[in-house]
């Protein structure tokens, strides 16, 4: 049977308060971003009073909106956002996985978020690749980059390069376009781990420089560039800050 890229059984939801429709708007946007570039299978809902969060799940509390009914937090994680500088202290008793600073950036979400990687890490979806008649889900989130070597591929990861059997187009097929391009005929790269494009190719997050053609480079340049635009709130200053 062919591998396919699979998602655990359920995926996790995110639940957002903010008493600010601008504050909810922004942060809904944020986390979009994240998990585009994280690659995980996460829903987005709304708390209201007939809400309750799922267990397992991470709730976004406005805390200087309300402090946060016991009933709302339940079995999930919580996130309090504020602009009080005493907001650390005022909610120890409610035993917080993370505080953000409000105003909410992308640095600080990003951050919070992965000193919580316990929290969200089943959620990842995961490419399956068959190595040394040993099959590994890999998140798609630690893939870097893919060499071609002749008919088969070389993955490198951020865990250390992994051999299979499977062509690079049969692995680019099973990825997420938009995320992973393909550069020239042998190479597939995770636009979110390309730290820079200079003379000599892509640069990746791993070290290694991916060449590019003369004939290839345009095209790349303009894809990442738009990848930037996309993912880093307009900025495109051809640097990938999240990652």
């Amino acid at each position: 049977m062919t591998p396919t890229v699979r998602r655990r059984m359920g995926s996790m939801q995110f639940t957002i308060h903010m008493g600010d429709p601008a504050e909810r708007t922004a942060l809904l946007r944020m986390l979009e971003t994240w998990r585009g570039l994280t690659c995980a299978s996460v829903e987005f809902a709304d708390w209201t009073p007939e809400h309750r969060p799922e267990p397992g799940g991470i709730l976004f509390w406005d805390l200087d909106d309300c402090p946060p009914p016991v009933a709302a937090v339940g079995k999930c994680a919580l996130f309090l956002c504020s602009s009080s500088s005493g907001a650390a202290i005022a909610s120890y008793p409610l035993h917080p996985a993370g505080l953000l600073r409000k105003p909410v950036g992308m640095d600080k979400l990003w951050a919070a978020l992965h000193r919580s990687v316990k929290l969200w890490w089943d959620s990842l979806e995961r490419l399956e690749i068959t190595s040394d008649r040993c099959r590994i889900r890999l998140p798609l989130c630690d893939l870097v980059w893919v060499e071609s070597t002749r008919r088969n591929s070389l993955v490198h990861s951020t865990q250390g390069p992994i051999a299979t059997r499977e062509a690079l187009t049969a692995l680019e097929g099973r990825l997420p376009r938009g995320l992973f391009l393909r550069c020239q005929r042998s190479f597939l790269v995770n636009l979110r781990h390309v730290r820079r494009l200079d003379s000599e190719g892509l640069c990746m997050s791993d070290g290694a420089v991916v060449p590019l053609s003369r004939s290839s480079r345009s095209e790349v340049a303009e894809a990442y560039r738009q990848f930037c635009l996309l993912w880093d709130g307009g900025k495109g200053d051809g640097e990938t800050r999240y990652g």
